[in-house]
């Protein structure tokens, strides 16, 4: 067919026929149609071989060629191309048997007009073509039954099998050919789906799934066998169920606590060691949220550190709990539960009871309990900085006490149910002290093993004392004020940004505005740092708080050197250690102290015992000091001149009553009514 009109190739011997067949063409008015003739059929064979004709007017009594001969011949080239039989014979059963052998229709000469030639040769144009496309779709249809991945088998009444594709001969070990004819191996009985057992190919043994309908084949009665193969889907199933038996045994026999949470934060399942903890059935706990199981303040802070991972952290962490009135120290990992496709829907946690761990610590002091003016200024201070969240930053000289304030900080704030804990950048070098503190990946540095936790990372939902900051690296005070305004960093060696929620607490015996001045400490991360400062005083100046530091003190060795009891120290000792200088201010107290326990063998402490050089000094090497007062009023700064004189003077006497009078040129009694109104023990 070319531009929309049809080329028709007329096969006739008589020219007076052909004559006539054109004319009834053109009297038609049709002007889609173009015929060409040929006298013989081997004339038309050619012309069919070079020309692409849409149909064929065939007379069966050609010089060349007689009878039904003749159309076999024209199929046999082109088996394609619609025949239409015009020939002067009107026999009924030639023309039925014409058609059978494939002619589109079958034309008597002298009994068609131009209206029937005309609908005839469109009919057989149309009728050929529906066949090609009906050919072409079988053979499409055919095709996908054959890549069909289910095995496919029609069956005859009997049994056997009429039709087998590519997938039915691999489901029982052999090809779909060799199975025709033969009998059907299973029991098909229609409306039914069974799973059956089969042989692969390559000898496999492997399960089916089965649907059996019954059909037509052929215009035959049938069943339609088809067989999905499912061992795969079956072998996932057994993988599945036994994953899901080992994760219950798990989940239900472990010792820790296991909790799986939903994107609203409400439990989906606990284990056995989670409701016994909470002393609750699973039924009383799933479905509600921490708020409802721990309380309100205890329950908002577990939901904020859930809230992290739904964002797709990984959070561990140490948190104080209470459980049924009792408080204990969990071991917490939390990580986002994903599914298939990746996105988050619920959370994980793992809780581990580590509270027989955790070293007992003497509780610490409230800010009333100081005796000196100076430490109860500095513990009101320190008490308001605990309500905060701010940055602290402490100062004062070495030994001071800087590091009990920052535990006294953390002990009296929020975070007292979280983590604690210190680093002194002063003890490690560059490197190391950027793995403690932010952690490291594997492989970040020669002896990078595994990936390692920095002390920021221990530190979540706690408190992090940096003691002497001043000693940190630039590059690392760069990365320390990128922590401080974001709340993030990364591992040494690694890419991906971590968000931790500690508090930080820097100490340094360091003056940092002049270190900032030399140029060896940043100056934003100073202004960052001192949001709210406590200058701790040293020793010397707060003797007053010597009598309670030392039963403090006292305590904590005698339990560390597991001594059943406190030694005694008489007045004479204590009144020769408040009076002391104390260059190392409460360290060197301590260190004092723990000698002299060692020495005393558990008996009474001494000052002998002590090991200080009470004697080392003359009139003219002893000074005080003394300002202009601005918070102090004269009788106040007359008092601690007093005072200090007389502590100086039973210093140097050792501890001797009499000595010391002698030292101040007043009588024992004098001495004895000084040192009544002074505060300082006389027996």
């Amino acid at each position: 067919m070319s531009d929309n009109r049809l080329l028709v190739l007329l096969i006739e011997d008589n020219p007076g026929d052909v004559r006539l067949i054109k004319e009834m063409l053109r009297e038609s008015g049709t002007t889609d149609i173009g015929i060409e003739s040929a006298e013989s059929l081997s004339a038309g064979l050619g012309l069919i071989a070079a020309s692409p004709f849409d149909a064929v007017l065939l007379d069966l009594g050609l010089p060349d060629s007689q009878g039904l001969a003749t159309l076999g011949r024209v199929y046999s080239r082109v088996p394609n191309i619609p025949i239409v039989v015009l020939t002067g014979h009107g026999d009924e059963a030639l023309a039925i048997e014409a058609v059978k052998q494939g002619a589109q229709d079958y034309l008597v000469k002298g009994e068609v007009d131009e209206k029937l030639l005309m609908r005839s040769i469109h009919y057989a144009v149309e009728r050929r073509r529906l066949l090609a496309e009906l050919e072409a779709s079988r053979a499409s249809f055919t095709s996908i039954v054959q890549k069909s991945a289910d095995g496919i088998f029609v069956l005859a009444d009997d049994g056997s099998i009429l039709y087998a594709n590519r997938a039915a001969g691999e489901l029982m070990g052999s090809s779909g050919e060799t199975l025709l004819g033969t009998p059907f191996p299973l029991p098909a009985v229609p409306g039914e789906r069974t799973e059956v057992d089969v042989v692969h190919a390559e000898g496999t043994g492997g399960i089916a799934e089965m649907r059996v309908r019954a059909t037509d084949w052929n215009g035959r009665p049938a069943l339609l066998a088809i067989l999905r193969d499912i061992t795969k889907r079956k072998q996932a199933e057994d993988a599945l169920r036994q994953s899901e038996e080992r994760f219950r045994t798990i989940f239900e026999g472990a010792q820790d606590c296991i909790t799986l949470k939903d994107r609203q934060l409400k439990y989906t399942m606990v284990n056995p060691a989670t409701a016994k903890l909470l002393n609750r059935r699973a039924s009383e706990i799933v479905g509600h949220t921490s708020e409802d199981i721990f309380g309100k303040e205890t329950g908002r802070h577990i939901r904020e550190v859930d809230l992290r991972v739904l964002a797709g952290q990984t959070i561990e962490e140490e948190r104080v709990r209470p459980i049924n009135g009792v408080p204990l120290t969990f071991h917490d990992i939390r990580v986002p539960l994903r599914d298939t496709s990746g996105e988050i829907v619920g959370v994980c946690g793992i809780s581990r009871d580590v509270t027989g761990r955790k070293t007992v610590e003497l509780p610490v002091h409230a800010a009333g309990e100081y005796p000196s003016k100076a430490m109860k200024s500095i513990m009101t201070r320190v008490n308001f900085a605990a309500e905060t969240e701010s940055t602290v930053l402490l100062l004062g000289e070495s030994g001071s006490g800087k590091d009990y304030l920052a535990r006294y900080v953390h002990d009296h704030s929020k975070r007292v149910h979280g983590p604690y804990w210190t680093i002194n950048c002063a003890a490690v070098s560059g490197q190391l002290a950027d793995s403690e503190l932010f952690g490291h990946e594997r492989g970040a540095f020669t002896g990078a093993h595994g990936r390692k936790r920095g002390l920021l990372e221990l530190a979540e939902g706690g408190t992090l004392l940096l003691n002497e900051i001043g000693e940190l690296s630039l590059p690392l005070q760069a990365k320390l004020l990128t922590f401080l305004d974001t709340r993030q960093f990364t591992r040494v060696g690694g890419e991906k940004n971590i968000t931790v929620n500690a508090r930080l607490i820097a100490a340094t015996n360091r003056d940092l505005q002049k270190e900032v001045e030399a140029g060896s400490f940043r100056q934003d991360l100073f202004y960052r740092l001192n949001v709210l400062s406590v200058v701790v005083p040293p020793l010397r100046e707060r003797r007053e708080d010597i009598p309670i530091l030392i039963r403090e003190t006292m305590m904590q060795l005698c339990k560390d050197m597991q001594i059943q009891e406190v030694p005694t120290i008489d007045a004479a000792t204590i009144n020769a250690l408040k009076s002391y200088e104390w260059p190392g201010n409460v360290r060197e107290l301590r260190n004092v102290l723990e000698r002299a326990l060692m020495l005393s063998g558990g008996q009474c402490i001494s000052l002998t015992g002590l090991g200080l050089d009470t004697n080392n000094g003359t009139a003219k090497d002893w000074s005080i000091t003394v300002c202009f007062p601005t918070e102090e009023s004269l009788n106040d700064i007359t008092h601690n001149v007093k005072r200090s004189l007389v502590n100086e003077a039973l210093r140097r006497s050792g501890g001797n009553r009499q000595g010391a009078a002698r030292l101040l040129g007043i009588s024992r009694y004098s001495l004895k009514h000084y040192m009544k109104s002074l505060g300082l023990a006389w027996d």
